[in-house]
This record gives C-alpha cells, sequence and structure tokens, in this order.
C-alpha cells in the first residue's frame, strides 16, 4: 500500500474501493469522462466497485486538500511490461490544472519512492486533454498503436507517451525497410496509390517513400534489382484496412489472402507484389 501524496491543491490517498466507490462513480457513470475509456461507463455504483476491487495496480484517489467527495483516481495499472499510468476525473472540476497536478505528483513518486524505471500512458490521438496532462507530467511520445475497444463504434490511434527515471537514449531511431524490384517508378505508384505513401525522393535506381504526411516518419526504399528476392511486409493501420483493401482491388493488384479475422483478434488480408513480395495488411476489429 502507498502513502498519501499532497500537491499544493490535493490530496492523493490510497484508494479503499469500497468506501470510495460511490464517489468515483461520479467520473465512471459520466459518457463523457469514460468517451476514451477502455470500458463502457458503469450502469452503477456496484458495477464501479466490482471495477476497483478487480483493477491490477495500484490506484490512489484524487482529492481537494480543503475535503469534499473524491474528485477522481491515478494511479499505476500493473500486469504489464511498461507500468501503466492511468488518470480519472469526475467532469464537473475539469478545466481546473487538477489532473496535470496529480499526474507530476504521482509520476515523480512512481520513479522516485516506488523506484519504478519506467512509467507510460496510452492516449486516444483525439484525446487532447490528456496528452497535455501526460505532457505536463514529463512524458514524450514514444509510439503509436492501432487499437479497437469492443463497446466503440470505430478502431483509434494510440499515442504511447512515457518516461523513464534516467535519461535514456535512443539506440535505435528508426528501422527503413529496403525492397529489391525491377521497376521503380512503377512499384512507387503503386504504394502511392494503394497504400497513400508519399514519395519523398525518386532516381531511376532508387526511391524513398513516407508512410504518413509528417517528416521524420517511417519509411520504405525501392532499389533496382533484376532479380529481386521475394520480402514479405506487415503493414499496420487504423482505420483504413477496408479502404487499402479496395484501392487494391480497384488497381488490379492480385490480393494473395481475402480478409479473415485472426485468432489474435485483428482483421488482415494479403497483398502479392509484382515482384514475388507480400504485404499483409492488418487492422483491428
Amino acid at each position: 500500500m502507498g502513502i498519501p501524496l499532497r500537491t499544493e491543491r490535493l490530496w492523493l490517498v490510497p484508494l479503499d474501493s469500497a468506501a470510495d466507490a460511490a464517489d468515483v462513480h461520479v467520473a465512471f457513470a459520466d459518457p463523457e469522462v469514460m468517451m476514451y475509456w477502455d470500458e463502457p461507463p458503469s450502469r452503477d455504483v456496484g458495477e464501479t466497485a466490482g471495477r476497483l476491487a478487480g483493477a491490477v495496480g495500484d490506484y490512489w484517489t484524487v482529492r481537494d486538500v480543503d475535503g469534499g467527495p473524491v474528485l477522481g483516481l491515478i494511479g499505476i495499472m500493473g500486469g504489464v511490461d511498461i507500468p501503466g499510468l492511468q488518470w480519472i476525473l469526475r467532469r464537473d472540476v475539469w478545466g481546473r490544472g487538477y489532473a496535470g497536478e496529480a499526474a507530476i505528483a504521482f509520476v515523480e513518486y512512481a520513479l522516485g519512492e516506488l523506484g519504478l524505471e519506467r512509467v507510460e500512458a496510452w492516449v486516444d490521438i483525439a484525446n487532447g486533454r490528456s496528452i497535455a496532462v501526460a505532457r505536463r507530467a514529463g512524458l514524450t511520445e514514444r509510439g503509436r498503436l492501432p487499437q479497437r475497444y469492443p463497446h466503440r463504434d470505430r478502431p483509434h490511434e494510440t499515442v504511447v507517451m512515457g518516461r523513464a527515471r534516467l535519461a535514456e537514449p535512443t539506440v535505435v531511431l528508426n528501422v527503413v525497410v529496403e525492397l529489391p524490384v525491377r521497376d521503380v517508378s512503377g512499384t512507387s505508384g503503386l504504394f502511392e496509390n494503394v497504400f497513400g505513401c508519399t514519395v519523398l525522393f525518386t532516381e531511376d535506381d532508387f526511391a524513398g517513400l513516407g508512410i504518413g504526411a509528417w517528416s521524420g516518419g517511417r519509411r520504405i526504399h525501392l532499389v533496382t534489382d533484376e532479380r529481386p528476392s521475394p520480402v514479405r511486409l506487415s503493414l499496420e493501420t487504423v482505420t483504413e484496412f477496408d479502404a487499402i483493401h479496395a484501392r487494391a482491388v480497384a488497381a488490379g493488384v492480385q490480393i494473395g489472402q481475402y480478409p479473415v479475422v485472426q485468432p489474435w483478434g485483428r482483421r488482415e488480408f494479403v497483398i502479392a507484389l509484382p515482384d514475388g513480395h507480400e504485404v499483409t495488411v492488418s487492422g483491428p476489429l
């Protein structure tokens, strides 16, 4: 069990899942508060109490130093490779900077007294409030993931925000795929039209393709080779799965495997490129 933490305006007090359930339920029952959560809103206090009792990790309630009901929760999700920072606040106290204040104190505690090497937060890319909270606590972007929660009507892109106890130099900044092809120009056009790649530069026997529109992102290099050896690529997408499949069919590209649902909870199909390469396209269910 952790210890209470004090900030300028807040007390962070270790959670009592039974005693605090009614107050916490105000947040857990609010659809707007739960918009980006990995579970739907709670239907009643009993369901909230069950969630709190079954949570894997250590959580603290967020309280005003002057007293009153619990304002929210902050804590560390366990059972994962890197402890996951989570927080939630009642909507009637949004906009006061409480989440950022609590996150700053808690991250310092987690990387200090708790002795954790790293903490990270998984945030929906559309959740600007939570991204700002993570940044206030010193977390920076470390990666991105496609996700789909069962109760939400569509997949979303998750930003992985993280912070280490000690400064960590980046050993490998990026990995660039190099694909040998007979026709650099033709293959470049295919990747542009089907996968939405951006042509960064091109020569007679070499081309650089960007995945996404931003500088410094993931890349694919195409290199001329009269006898290319087949390569297998995997391409993850968030919401463009069906659109990529439709564009591939419209372009007359051979489909090596039509869309299927895999046992690990993703959809996949395979595109067979002219040089014998295969691209497996996967996305959330």
